[in-house]
């Protein structure tokens, strides 16, 4: 089977390696990181294991190249709703908490995958590295939006990085949550949690939602 791969279009071959991303997503997020095996993905997938290993020559390649498409799927997400919400700072932030907590991002399944890979990046620094681009790219957009904020609302006693650190924070906890007690998280009241937060800190931008 690994052989009739070589004959497939490109189109295919990208089809097919998504397959086995999502296959890897599904693995994880049921045995967890260590527990994981090529042989698991493959039957996850319904495919030979030669499959596999005709896609990704190791298992680190695949799970390399797992949390890449995590993390590009995770920034495509927000920045798609940020654009989408106009040119409001305030519209902007909520769209991304939105984000955050849809069930596209915030499900069960990815959040356990990417406590996995958050494990994995004390002593992996491809893995650490990928992440802190992420973080690095998420905090500055939020941060430009919180100034904003500031600006147009006359906040100049808020320090913009203290705000965006206390709402990141917010937001993994709230992942944390939905990892330990997946059946009793309320995604409403958790987006309604950080909007108390941003309402003491911005009364009159988010105090009356």
């Amino acid at each position: 089977m690994a052989n009739a791969e070589k004959a497939v279009s490109a189109d295919r071959r990208d089809v097919r390696r998504q397959q086995l991303i999502e296959a890897t997503i599904s693995v994880i997020g049921r045995k967890g990181y260590a527990g994981t095996r090529l042989a698991d993905v493959a039957s996850q997938a319904k495919v030979s294991y030669g499959v596999v290993g005709f896609y990704f020559r190791t298992k680190e390649d695949l799970l390399l190249a797992t949390l890449q498409w995590l993390a590009d799927e995770y920034t495509s997400v927000w920045r798609e709703a940020v654009e989408k919400a106009g040119p409001s700072p305030v519209a902007r932030l909520r769209a991304i908490i939105d984000a955050d907590f849809s069930k596209r991002i915030a499900s069960e399944k990815k959040i356990a995958v990417w406590y996995a890979f958050w494990a994995e990046g004390r002593t992996r620094p491809k893995y650490r590295n990928l992440c802190a681009q992420l973080y690095n790219d998420y905090h500055w957009q939020v941060r430009t939006i919180i100034e904003e904020i500031i600006e147009q609302g006359g906040h100049e006693d808020v320090d913009a990085h203290q705000v965006t650190v206390a709402l990141n924070a917010m937001t993994d906890g709230m992942w944390l949550d939905l990892q330990i007690q997946p059946h009793d998280f309320d995604r409403e009241e958790a987006k309604k949690a950080i909007e108390m937060f941003l309402g003491k800190v911005f009364p009159a931008e988010f105090g009356d939602r």
